[in-house]
């Protein structure tokens, strides 16, 4: 009896497993695929964006001013353009004498505005002596809400010593007020 050929069946069950190996090798390659482009169109299916946009401006500052009656709010914004104080308010001044005069505010801004003591400045023989008139202001403003107004009220007291030193009568100053308005 001729024996077996064993290398012939070793040939042909590693042939087999190789091509059982590669079978499977290829089904896993596809479904590893198959899963990838499902887990892919998965996630794809679950994102969502949230998109959001604005718009800015910038506030506007604008401290208004008013000396008349009626009250005539003006710009007011250089000392060339400001608010006159009629000139019989403060004339003829005698020793002693306390005059007042109301100045009147007004926020325009779109934002509320903190305005601070004002900044007297006086020139002329008046302000100059040793004992200039004494300007004060009150109440002080603080701050100043959109669109509100708001008096403050001038008061202008001249010194005892101008009876005593005939060098003053008939003396003259002037003066400039400024109010700053801050956001």
């Amino acid at each position: 009896m001729a024996e077996p050929d064993l290398t012939a069946s070793r040939e042909a069950t590693t042939s087999e497993r190789r091509r059982r190996r590669r079978t499977v090798v290829k089904y896993s390659l596809v479904g590893a695929v198959l899963l990838g482009i499902g887990a892919g169109a998965t996630s794809a299916a679950w994102t969502d964006d949230a998109w959001f946009s604005a718009s800015m401006t910038s506030a506007s500052v604008e401290l208004r001013a008013s000396a008349d009656t009626p009250v005539n709010f003006v710009d007011a914004d250089t000392s060339a353009a400001a608010v006159v104080v009629p000139a019989a308010t403060f004339q003829n001044m005698l020793p002693n004498q306390v005059r007042t005069y109301t100045l009147r505010l007004q926020n325009t801004s779109t934002v509320p505005l903190t305005v601070p003591a004002p900044v007297f400045t006086g020139s002329g023989a008046l302000f100059a002596a040793p004992k200039p008139l004494v300007v004060t202001f009150s109440p002080t403003v603080g701050t100043l809400a959109v669109g509100a107004q708001t008096t403050v009220t001038m008061t202008v007291t001249a010194p005892d010593w101008l009876t005593t030193d005939t060098a003053y009568q008939a003396a003259a100053g002037s003066g400039t007020i400024r109010f700053t308005g801050t956001a």
